[in-house]
């Protein structure tokens, strides 16, 4: 029977999520066992958050917020959504159709924001297009629209369960590439791919045989060792991910811009030497820790992005890059201070005080303002992306 690996400082799971946690175990364990005793990073990852009705965004525990295990930007504050209305705005002005399709909607907050904002500026949209992987997630947003969106804003939303063909308009993806599944690598006389068994009750990291390691992700790695001399003994991760989702989006893309928000870094920082455990990070119930293990399908498991690679993969797609810039500047450049200015006349002193401390958290370096960045991508035109 299989034991948990927890951490001391980590809450334990209830009887029934233990049990929901250990059906995704048992799964794993079958998949090892049939592989030979190791599996990818990369497959233990994807099942962890994908698998139909186990992985953690499969399934119907609550995720975001306060009760979930972490805060995005658009549960943080309606700022956020509403300033993002702005740029669409903007962009629709620049000749860009008024289509939106989101990767992911999480609570529904964005989607929900951002319309009530170009719905009080009278800009016009044709159609709001979610794909969202998680039925769970489907039915938590057609609940929060059904509470905060007019019937007639309703029907202009759709949820897709594939990307769609000709899309034209505005994509929009918050906090989606740090969740793509990651191989993870190690240095040790030479660089070697490590992969995941089962071993005394629990998954470990195990490296694999090297006639089943990842020949690009091994590439990749040799290439940037080469350029910054990374130490022995140094473990990280490669996303090979990038690429296959890159050249989908611009297949089902004829006229568009992207932007992408996440947290991440350029490779000198995300492969600085100093970093010798890489970016490999997990969230439960508003802990954040680096051991992937713990809990399977209870947690969520994350890594930062990194910006170099994922924009060479889209500009080998055929997007043009826009640029990347910290989401502080890029929401203060769109009138996030303006938005909130104007809410200040109907508050309280402690709502004032509220939109402050949120606005602080958005934008100033030491919190999301820098280490969250917006990459702009367009395809089928040229445009303008305001504060690049």
């Amino acid at each position: 029977m299989p034991s948990y690996h927890s951490a001391a400082d980590l809450p334990a799971p209830d009887e029934a999520q233990k049990a929901y946690s250990l059906r995704l175990v048992h799964r794993l364990i079958e998949r090892i066992e049939q592989a030979g005793g190791t599996i990818p990073f990369e497959d233990y990852m994807h099942a962890c958050l994908y698998e139909p009705g186990l992985g953690y965004y499969s399934a119907g525990s609550a995720k975001f917020g306060a009760e979930g295990d972490f805060v995005t930007a658009p549960e943080l504050t309606p700022l956020f959504g509403r300033t993002l209305a702005r740029q669409a705005e903007s962009l629709f002005a620049q000749g860009l159709p008024p289509g939106i399709l989101e990767f992911g909607a999480g609570s529904g907050c964005l989607c929900c924001d951002l319309l009530g904002e170009l719905e009080a500026r009278g800009v016009a949209w044709d159609e709001y297009a979610i794909l969202e992987p998680s039925p769970d997630l489907r039915q938590r947003q057609q609940a929060l629209f059904a509470r905060e969106l007019p019937a007639g804003v309703r029907a202009r939303i759709r949820w897709l369960e594939r990307l769609p063909n000709g899309f034209r308009g505005l994509v929009l993806g918050n906090e989606v590439l740090d969740a793509m599944p990651l191989r993870v690598l190690h240095k040790r006389d030479g660089w070697r791919e490590l992969g995941v068994a089962f071993e005394d009750g629990r998954f470990r990291w195990r490296e694999l045989p090297q006639s089943r390691a990842d020949a690009g992700a091994l590439a990749a790695i040799q290439a940037i060792d080469a350029r910054l001399g990374l130490p022995e003994g140094y473990r990280t991760e490669v996303n090979r991910q990038y690429g296959p989702w890159c050249r989908a989006l611009a297949g089902a893309c004829v006229q568009a811009v992207v932007l992408l928000i996440d947290y991440g870094h350029p490779q000198t920082l995300y492969y600085h030497p100093s970093r010798t455990r890489g970016w490999l990070q997990c969230f439960y119930r508003h802990r954040v820790h680096g051991d992937p293990f713990v809990y399977p399908g209870l947690q969520d498991i994350t890594a930062f992005v990194d910006f170099d690679a994922f924009g060479e993969a889209a500009r080998d797609a055929g997007f043009e890059l826009l640029g990347l810039r910290g989401q502080g500047e890029f929401l203060l450049a769109n009138g996030l201070l303006d938005l909130a200015d104007g809410g200040d006349a109907d508050g309280d002193a402690l709502s004032r005080l509220q939109r402050a401390q949120q606005i602080k958290t958005l934008t100033l370096p030491n919190e999301m303002g820098e280490r969250f960045k917006v990459a702009g991508l367009a395809l089928g035109g040229r445009y303008t992306l305001n504060g690049f």
